[in-house]
């Protein structure tokens, strides 16, 4: 096998992922794109592949056939289609890498995938910008080609953790992460905008960091967790007011309107009972005592 790794799709992310590569020595690198020929986005695959000093192949045997590792980056949409395809072609000794952004349980489905006896799968959730950071990008991985690929790509400066969970595992990181990274720009966008008509922006903010100014995610979550469930029905009452004065001002109050209802699930849950006044109770006994609750409830 000529090349190290092979990419299948040559967009932007394999671009600047091989770029850097090359940058710290890796010489052979190839891949295959099935728009290298398309009139109006062809030259610039083919530029691209100049440029990095990536093979480009021409069909999708080839490509798969050339390197050891073999990583998918085409988009979440696709996946499954493409490992169907790229999976039959490979041989004992070769591993697949599902770069996509794509959720768990189309992971897993890409492991359920028939391959020969040896053929390796792995679940690469890249967890940061690829532009911005090319191969040094922080990614982590799962399945049963974690290592393999872990140790074959450090050597040239890739930020790999290897993580001891089945396929889907990194992506599932991913994707929790977004609901916080995704989530609280909406909180504080909601509460900055209606701050700033009402003109107290700069007393809101100073008052945010006095209340959250250098803590971990750890020490947010161990304030966060057990009082919000202890007091779940007075801040659902509270968070009623929130919304009328959101609203009286014009503005949109979507994610505070959520709140309020998440509140007032949390009330219905029984948590509390479970709990008692133990605001002092840290994140992962709650979230422990949470989980065995909904495993009883689904007995």
């Amino acid at each position: 096998m000529e090349n190290v790794i092979a990419f299948i799709g040559f967009g932007e992310a394999a671009y600047n992922i091989s770029k850097g590569l090359k940058e710290e020595g890796l010489k052979c690198i190839g891949a295959y794109d099935v728009k290298t020929n398309d009139p109006d986005t062809g030259h610039l695959i083919r530029e691209r592949a100049v440029e990095t000093g990536v093979t480009l192949y021409d069909s999708l045997e080839k490509a798969c056939r050339s390197a050891k590792l073999i990583a998918s980056l085409t988009s979440a949409g696709v996946a499954v289609k493409v490992a169907k395809s790229v999976l039959p072609y490979l041989e004992a000794g070769q591993t697949f890498i599902d770069m996509n952004s794509a959720a768990p349980d189309v992971k897993e489905e890409i492991e359920e995938i028939n391959r020969k006896d040896g053929v390796l799968v792995c679940d690469a959730a890249v967890m940061g910008t690829v532009p911005q950071n090319r191969h040094k990008v922080k990614m982590f991985l799962s399945g049963s080609g974690s290592r393999v690929f872990h140790d074959a790509m450090m050597g040239y400066g890739m930020n790999l953790e290897v993580l001891d969970v089945p396929m889907g595992g990194a992506s599932a990181i991913k994707m929790f992460k977004s609901i916080v990274m995704k989530g609280l720009p909406q909180l504080m966008f909601e509460s900055m905008t209606c701050a700033h008509k009402y003109g107290v922006l700069d007393s809101l903010v100073k008052s945010l960091n006095d209340s959250l100014h250098g803590k971990t995610i750890e020490q947010l979550s161990d304030t966060f967790f057990a009082r919000t469930i202890i007091h779940a029905k007075r801040r659902a009452v509270e968070m009623e007011n929130v919304i009328a004065t959101v609203e009286s001002i014009g503005m949109d109050a979507s994610m505070a309107a959520v709140t309020k209802m998440k509140l007032e699930n949390l009330e219905k849950s029984g948590l509390k009972d479970l709990i008692g006044t133990r605001t002092d109770m840290d994140y992962k006994s709650v979230l422990e005592l949470v989980n065995r609750k909904e495993m009883k409830d689904e007995q």
